[in-house]
């Protein structure tokens, strides 16, 4: 009974482990990137957003699949019958994210920028008004959210809107705060970028409103990279009323907006080629308990 407990263990594990680990090949890639408009960086760069690689999958085919299907002149058509929009206001609705249709190669992607757009379109026009009132236009706007949505804390949805409750009593007024309002602010300004990973090189400690006078003051914002995301122009008059505050809450609100976006856009493409991680370690133990079992058999045999 024992040994064909143990020949039962040893055929579930090695059936864990493929005989023979397919590749595709770089003249595959090639191939397939040049037959969508793009260069085999463009593509990895796009598995990379999802986390993967072309190592994730066995064949082109498998590659093919997953990736989706190119969007062709008729297929472009089909998409706008099907979401009933012009050329021009599809233009207009990815232009208001900063995006354009030559950023969507493939249908899926398309329909689902489309109907995750169409339903925040209003709110993203109020956060690209109240954003570009301090000077971040729709570029900066756009790296900011690919920014936010780049981070990985599962509960950075949660640690941002607390920090939106915060700046609700604020609401009630206008201004101008009192030092201790003046020193919460500016707590929440340091959380904020913290969270968001995010550096401030500003022109003052902190720009408050004895910095800031006819001049904006310009406050430039870095990722962890080094790289600008966004350069902010503060006035006294903004820091000396609730347009501040509007402006941080809107700001909260497109990180928030932009993390629903990579969870409705990206959650949707779930991949489905990411190695067996669990079988193969459980394969791994029943491999290990079989040898030892098997050692001691033959142990005991020789014996």
């Amino acid at each position: 009974m024992s040994k064909r407990l143990i020949i039962i263990a040893l055929v579930v594990a090695l059936s864990a482990f493929p005989l023979k680990a397919d590749a595709i090949s770089r003249s595959e890639l090639e191939q397939y990137a040049a037959s969508v408009g793009w260069t085999v960086s463009d593509l990895l760069a796009y598995l990379d957003r999802y986390g993967l690689t072309a190592a994730d999958f066995r064949t082109i085919d498998e590659l093919k699949q997953w990736v989706g299907t190119p969007l062709t002149e008729p297929l472009f058509h089909d998409v706008l019958r099907r979401h009933r929009l012009t050329v021009e206001e599809l233009e207009a609705l990815l232009g208001q994210f900063g995006e354009t249709v030559q950023d969507y190669p493939f249908v899926e992607d398309l329909d689902r920028a489309i109907r995750f757009y169409s339903q925040h379109n209003a709110a993203m026009q109020q956060i690209n008004d109240l954003l570009g009132a301090l000077g971040m236009n729709e570029q900066e706007v756009r790296q900011f959210s690919r920014h936010v949505a780049s981070l990985s804390d599962p509960q950075l949805p949660g640690k941002l809107r607390a920090l939106r409750a915060r700046l609700r009593p604020f609401e009630e007024t206008e201004g101008p705060w009192t030092s201790e309002q003046r020193r919460e602010l500016k707590a929440i300004w340091q959380e904020a970028l913290a969270l968001l990973e995010l550096n401030a090189h500003r022109s003052a400690d902190w720009p408050g409103i004895k910095a800031a006078g006819a001049e904006p003051l310009h406050v430039r914002l870095y990722n962890r990279q080094g790289e600008q995301v966004a350069d902010v122009a503060l006035t006294r008059e903004m820091l000396s009323s609730g347009y501040i505050v509007r402006a941080g809450e809107k700001g909260i609100e497109a990180g928030l907006l932009a993390l629903e976006m990579k969870g409705a856009m990206y959650g949707e493409k779930l991949p489905e080629t990411a190695s067996p991680y669990l079988a193969r370690t459980l394969a791994g133990a029943l491999l290990a308990c079989a040898g030892l079992y098997l050692y001691r058999r033959t142990a005991r045999w020789r014996g």
